[in-house]
C-alpha cells in the first residue's frame, strides 16, 4: 500500500480527534459592585467548567462570555437601554457566539468518507496480504463506527450549549425597585486577555445615566 493514501485517513483522525460531550455549568452569581444613581452592576467571566474544547475555541476567536448582574437600588423603575462597547469590540447574539465555538459535527463523517473515496482507485490485488481496496474498505467501516457516533455527540453537545447560551442570555428591559437580574453577554475583541470598559445605559426618573463596568480579560491557558 502506498504511504500517502494510507496517511490520509490517519491524518483525518488525528486532526479532529474525538467529539467532546458538553457538560452543563451553572450561571455565575456575582454581586453587584459598581453603582450610579440607584443602579448597581458587575461583569464577571462565566466559567466553562469541563468544556475545555469550547473554551479554547472561544479564546482563539477573541470571544469572552461574561455574566452581567444588575440591581435596582432605587425606589422607582429603571429602563435598561443597552450595553455599549468600545470601538473594535462587538456584542454578539447567543446564536452567533454558539456558532463561533461549536464543534464541527460534519467533519467526523470524513472518518469513513476519506478511505471510502480511495477505494475505487486502489489496487484490487495485493502482493502480500490484503489488497489496498480491501484495506480501505476496512478503514471505511471502522471510520463509520467511529465517525458517526462522534458526529452525533458533537451535534447534540452543540445544541445543548446553544440552548444554555440562548436561555441564559441577558436582554435589556425594565428593572423594578429592588429587582436583581443576571444574564450572559458575549463580547468579541481583538485581545481577549485585556480588560474592557463597557457602559450600560439606563433611564429613570432623573433621566438617562451611564454605568461604567469593567469586564475582566480571559486568563491565558
Amino acid at each position: 500500500m502506498k504511504p500517502l493514501p494510507l496517511a490520509l485517513p490517519l491524518a483525518v483522525a488525528l486532526a479532529f480527534g474525538c467529539a467532546r460531550i458538553y457538560r452543563p455549568v451553572a450561571l455565575a452569581m456575582p454581586p453587584a459592585t459598581a453603582s450610579t444613581d440607584g443602579l448597581a452592576g458587575a461583569l464577571v467571566l462565566q466559567p466553562w467548567g469541563d468544556n475545555s474544547r469550547y473554551e479554547a475555541k472561544a479564546r482563539r476567536a477573541g470571544l469572552r462570555v461574561a455574566v452581567l448582574v444588575l440591581e435596582n437600588r432605587s425606589a422607582s423603575d429603571l429602563v435598561i437601554l443597552g450595553l455599549e462597547a468600545p470601538d473594535n469590540v462587538s456584542i454578539l447574539s447567543p446564536e452567533t457566539a454558539a456558532g463561533i465555538v461549536k464543534q464541527h459535527a460534519v467533519a467526523y463523517l470524513l472518518y469513513p468518507l476519506v478511505p471510502g473515496m480511495l477505494i475505487p482507485g486502489s489496487a484490487t490485488k495485493g502482493s502480500y496480504g490484503p489488497s489496498d481496496q480491501a484495506m480501505f474498505s476496512a478503514l471505511a467501516i471502522v471510520g463509520a463506527c467511529i465517525g458517526v457516533p462522534n458526529a452525533l455527540v458533537a451535534a447534540r453537545s452543540n445544541r445543548r450549549l446553544e440552548a444554555f447560551l440562548r436561555d441564559s442570555a441577558w436582554a435589556p428591559g425594565t428593572l423594578r425597585p429592588g429587582q436583581v437580574v443576571r444574564g450572559l453577554v458575549f463580547i468579541r475583541s481583538r485581545d481577549p486577555y485585556a480588560p474592557l470598559l463597557l457602559r450600560l445605559r439606563s433611564r429613570g426618573g432623573t433621566g438617562e445615566r451611564a454605568l461604567a463596568l469593567v469586564c475582566p480579560g480571559v486568563s491565558p491557558s
